[in-house]
């Protein structure tokens, strides 16, 4: 994995659909929700129903809200980024992301979801000091994009929101 590399990023607006879910949920297949939000987030084509995208061809995974850092319950999100002020239609979601500053991480090629897990799990046992900083817990977020085209080979960036 390559990184980090520290970037300032502007606040910005995602839209799709999200759930409520924890590390130890995930853990066990009857009570994970990300695989299943991913599986409805591209069986219903929903990149492609998302009005007022700003990077078309990009989409995000979001872990937002907080409870407890990485031992509580988050929001996570498949989205889009779109303009500000955007009103989602039907059961979409939108979230508004604050301006941080972000350690960014580049993952290996490889098979997905292999490489997000295999990403994730090298951030996690990071000292802040291999972060480049403390976590913020604001909003943390996976950019997929035409890396990802080929999902045997694919290439993803992973957005850490460090403490100002």
């Amino acid at each position: 994995m390559q990184g980090p590399k520290i970037v300032e990023k502007p606040a910005f607006r995602l839209m799709g659909i999200a759930a409520r879910t924890s590390n130890a949920a995930e853990t066990d297949p009857a009570t994970a929700r990300i695989g299943k939000l991913w599986e409805r987030f591209s069986a219903e084509s929903l990149p492609g129903h998302i009005p007022y995208q700003t990077e078309p061809g990009v989409i995000y995974g979001l872990y937002a809200d907080y409870e407890n850092g990485t031992d509580g319950d988050y929001t996570v999100m498949a989205g889009c980024a779109v303009r500000p002020g955007s009103t989602p239609p039907g059961t979409l979601t939108v979230t508004d992301v604050p301006a941080a500053r972000y350690a960014v991480f580049t993952s290996e090629r490889g098979p997905m979801p292999d490489i997000v897990v295999d990403s994730w799990s090298k951030i996690w046992a990071m000292t802040p000091g291999e972060l480049g900083g403390e976590r913020a817990y604001t909003g943390d977020f996976e950019v997929y994009d035409d890396r990802t085209a080929n999902t045997r080979n694919a290439q993803i960036d992973i957005w850490i929101a460090l403490k100002p």
